[in-house]
């Protein structure tokens, strides 16, 4: 049975060097992978808006998430922990393609050199 990280796409801003993930339980945001939660494939199939809806988040497996995982900037995280996955164009744009199957909408990133969005008035 596969694994995946959620990626909070809501909570992922351009000034922010790294993408932020989903902790254990549904319980807060991590940079690091080393506190990022992994959440089984049935969790995730049993509420794709909350999991992964594209919008706010979507759920990427774990073996690939971990393919792009470097270490962080000294002095950026607590203790240094890590790994991260760098907040660029280049990482989205592999995220997005190698997401789970099935994602509601399809995710619009925020990173450095990204369009701003419009705010809704």
């Amino acid at each position: 049975m596969s694994a995946f990280y959620v990626v909070s796409v809501k909570h992922t801003q351009r000034e922010q060097p790294y993408i932020t993930f989903w902790r254990p339980d549904n319980k807060g945001y991590a940079w690091p992978l080393s506190w990022a939660g992994q959440y089984s494939e049935a969790e995730v199939a049993a509420d794709l808006e909350y999991y992964h809806n594209g919008y706010d988040s979507f759920a990427i497996p774990c073996a690939l998430m971990d393919s792009l995982a470097v270490p962080p900037a000294l002095g950026t995280i607590d203790n240094n922990a890590g790994p991260v996955v760098m907040n660029t164009k280049l990482n989205w744009k592999f995220l997005i393609e190698f997401a789970k199957p099935g994602v509601l909408a399809k995710p619009n990133p925020q990173y450095k050199g990204a369009r701003r969005h419009k705010e809704s008035t």
